[in-house]
């Protein structure tokens, strides 16, 4: 005969259950940022270098534009305006690309780790 568990008994045993829950989420969570942060760097340090040598040759593209434009104010003003603009353009496509849910997949099993609560309590 299977013996029947006292109210006080369940709700500790729900509540175990859940701080371990919790922890799993967290830990989880951890994994997931430590994941992201290494991605991320790497990505960092290419990027950086590729802007770095971007500079250098675009400082050396313009100076050459200027030069074949005739070497004048004006000319310089022009190819300036140019590499503004497609500045301008970079900019946008980077904002674009920033990730706008960060940590999905830790939201994702917390909402259903929640939804699973909900239901065991009712």
């Amino acid at each position: 005969m299977a013996t029947r568990s006292s109210t006080p008994d369940l709700v500790r045993e729900a509540l175990g259950e859940a701080q371990q829950l919790v922890r799993l989420e967290v830990e989880l969570a951890k994994d997931e940022v430590k994941h992201e942060v290494r991605e991320a760097e790497g990505a960092a340090i290419g990027f950086g270098l590729a802007a770095l040598l971007g500079v250098v040759a675009l400082a050396l593209f313009a100076t050459a534009i200027v030069l074949a434009l005739g070497g004048t104010a004006g000319a310089a003003i022009v190819v300036a305006a140019c590499f503004l603009g497609a500045a301008a353009i970079a900019a946008l496509v980077a904002f674009w690309l920033v990730p706008k849910k960060p940590l999905e997949r830790t939201r994702a099993h917390a909402r259903r780790d929640v939804k699973q609560l909900e239901e065991h309590a009712r």
